[in-house]
């Protein structure tokens, strides 16, 4: 969903999109007889996590004929089982006028943290029932939290910082009755003058038949993730060199600077002018990243890919399994695997003008 894909945490090492152009189709006899022919799930191992630098950063427990980044997915098991990330939303909301203000000239409106809950109804709610999908289900998973907490726990702080850590499962039915679950990990920071928030999301793609089983893997996992001690440690010694030289900075402006007050004002000022920039240059960034991956995972499940008819620029859903689309002023499509066919010279449709509509990566 817009989801949404630790950046999330690390979220993670991939994002959930996904355009394969077709899932392969089989009769309810077919498909019975595939899955005794997908083998069941193997030992439970710890699977090495990765950063974007090839660093060991984390393992998690699956089990061995499960796998880790397997292309766009972040994890993958046997039996078409795949688990999707969606990438890191953040926000923040303060009662300063001077923040509001430089809020409300950056374009970049605030937003209060209420509830997890909230934000699943707020988020969630109206993307999936917009696609035909119904919130079945969902619960709170403390066992999630407590292991996003236990990783923030282990990094170097400049000083005391109030944090909450949330985290909820979801569980949905798309309008085809096959069911999938979104688990939610969500963050605040209470920063004294602002409260930064943020989430990400884990989203599970299993056939129905192998649902279950493949939920308790996946929450086990995100449960019991054990984060690389020499990892940990080379990150904690860059943040403290980092707020070593940041001091040393510091201190050279104070020396220069006759007026103390003065200094840790305008050090204060642009503290919250860097963070509010950065929000504001990135964020219309991670939401249009954000839209993108989960208008493929959720033509993904539906079998579904999205054209943009040439003539108003307008956009369409679309079944998969043609190499090109063509389509009329009123939004008619007509798809063609044939490289030399043009609707335009076909007399079976009324002599219509019909143009090529690209499909959206």
């Amino acid at each position: 969903m817009k989801i949404p894909r630790l950046l999330l945490l690390a979220l993670l090492a991939s994002t959930p999109a996904c355009d394969e152009k077709e899932k392969p189709r089989t009769s309810s006899s077919g498909a019975a007889q595939a899955m005794t022919q997908v083998p069941p799930n193997g030992k439970v191992v710890a699977h090495k996590m990765f950063d974007d630098k090839f660093l060991e950063m984390a393992t998690l427990p699956l089990p061995d004929n499960w796998v880790l980044n397997n292309g766009k997915a972040a994890m993958s098991g046997p039996g078409n089982v795949n688990v999707y990330m969606f990438p890191l939303k953040t926000f923040m909301y303060s009662n300063d006028p001077m923040m509001q203000q430089l809020s409300a000239r950056t374009g970049n409106p605030m937003r209060v943290f209420t509830s997890i809950e909230d934000v699943i109804q707020q988020d969630l709610v109206p993307v999936a029932q917009k696609d035909g999908a119904k919130l079945v289900k969902q619960y709170d998973a403390p066992e999630i939290a407590a292991s996003d907490k236990g990783f923030s726990d282990l990094l170097y702080k400049v000083g005391p910082v109030r944090q909450l850590f949330l985290s909820h499962v979801t569980e949905w039915m798309d309008k085809k009755g096959n069911p999938y679950m979104i688990v939610i990990h969500l963050s605040a920071n209470d920063l004294g003058n602002m409260v930064s928030w943020n989430y990400y999301c884990h989203a599970l793609d299993a056939p129905k038949e192998r649902y279950e089983q493949s939920k308790q893997v996946v929450l086990h996992a995100l449960s019991n993730t054990r984060y690389n001690p020499q990892y940990v440690q080379a990150y904690n010694q860059n943040e403290m060199n980092k707020e070593r030289q940041s001091w040393a900075a510091h201190n050279e402006r104070m020396r220069a600077n006759k007026s103390a007050f003065e200094a840790q004002q305008r050090a204060f000022h642009e503290k919250n002018d860097a963070i509010n920039n950065m929000i504001a240059s990135n964020q219309a960034d991670r939401d249009a990243a954000s839209d993108r991956n989960h208008n493929r995972f959720m033509n993904y499940i539906k079998d579904e890919e999205t054209v943009r008819n040439p003539s108003n620029g307008k956009r369409h859903q679309v079944e998969t399994g043609a190499r090109q689309y063509w389509m009329n002023d009123r939004g008619e499509y007509v798809p063609s695997n044939d490289p030399n066919y043009d609707p335009n010279r076909d007399p079976s449709r009324n002599n219509q003008q019909w143009r090529l509509a690209p499909a959206e990566e």
